[in-house]
């Protein structure tokens, strides 16, 4: 739903129905100009990339890793399945829930449901990380 008296405009890059966002352009495209100057149409993906570790399936990817991976590689330089956080459980404890499980055995909505409920009941909040003064 738009402002009374102000009309959307579609971006001006072609076969992009995006949104105006800037100068003509929807975000993707606008961030294309800023970044390179013109737009780069043969460097954008058609299809999410998915993480290139065999059973991952995540699609948030850094160099052509999700993020946990592109951590591992750029820490170790190399994939540590031995490190990584297992617990024993396939999926969160909360019964009837399918996601996979983050901390503390249960997937993140629960798990953040369950610290905000502590919070709410009188308990510490979630501790933010300070910065060092100098």
């Amino acid at each position: 739903m738009g402002v009374k008296g102000v009309t959307v405009t579609a971006c001006e890059a072609t076969d992009c129905v995006g949104r105006h966002y800037a100068k003509g352009y929807c975000k993707k495209h606008y961030t294309q100009v800023l970044k390179h100057g013109e737009l780069t149409p043969e460097r954008e993906r058609d299809e999410p990339r998915v993480c290139k570790v065999t059973g991952c399936g995540r699609t948030d990817t850094i160099r052509y890793y999700c993020r946990k991976h592109a951590r591992q590689m750029t820490r170790y330089g190399r994939l540590t399945p031995e490190r990584e956080h297992v617990m024993g459980r396939a999926g969160c404890k909360k019964p009837g829930c399918p996601e996979p499980h983050r901390a503390k055995g249960l997937c993140a909505r629960h798990y953040n449901q369950d610290r905000w409920k502590r919070v709410s009941q009188g308990g510490s909040p979630p501790k933010k990380k300070m910065k060092k003064s100098k």
